[in-house]
């Protein structure tokens, strides 16, 4: 894949996020669903994996990034952490991180070169020899955008549903 049918990707993929949250408000971003995440729990999610992702093309420590140093590595407690950490975060606020946290991925990506969406993550992570380090960035890059994004829209989706049915059947 070329950048710019990536950038392309990214970019339709946090407009579909945007139109979708555009038409909620209140209670509905901040109403936790049957997993305790709200949609602004989800968006601060994001955030916080366009941070990590930003670490990875900048040689950095990504654990650092997210703030997650003395926590097993496994995603589901990293993703744990950081919704305890964003939970009281107000919705202005999230949307402010999930706006900074884009514009450093567009950044680090503008740096990029077409040749370096198929380096290896050991590449950009030389110090984080872990089994799938020599598999192309792209995945990763992927994975923690345009990719997430679609994830999360599903479930966001889901809980703008259950806001409105609940708010029609109060």
């Amino acid at each position: 894949m070329e950048k710019e049918q990536l950038l392309q990707r990214i970019e339709r993929s946090w407009a579909s996020l945007d139109e979708l949250i555009s038409g909620l408000a209140g209670a509905q971003l901040t109403r936790p669903g049957p997993d305790g995440w709200s949609v602004k729990d989800h968006l601060a999610h994001l955030a916080a994996w366009n941070l990590s992702l930003v670490a990875l093309l900048e040689g950095r420590d990504r654990d650092a990034a997210l703030g997650v140093w003395d926590v097993p590595s496994e995603v589901d407690s990293v993703n744990d952490l950081l919704h305890r950490r964003y939970l009281d975060l107000v919705v202005d606020d999230v949307r402010a991180l999930q706006a900074g946290s884009r514009e450093m991925v567009r950044d680090a990506l503008a740096r990029l070169t077409d040749e370096d969406l198929s380096r290896p993550y050991a590449y950009f992570q030389p110090d984080d020899p872990g089994p799938n380090a020599g598999q192309p960035v792209l995945g990763w890059i992927t994975g923690n955008t345009d990719e997430h994004a679609e994830e999360h829209l599903a479930y966001i989706r889901e809980l703008g549903s259950l806001s409105t049915s609940s708010l029609t059947n109060a």
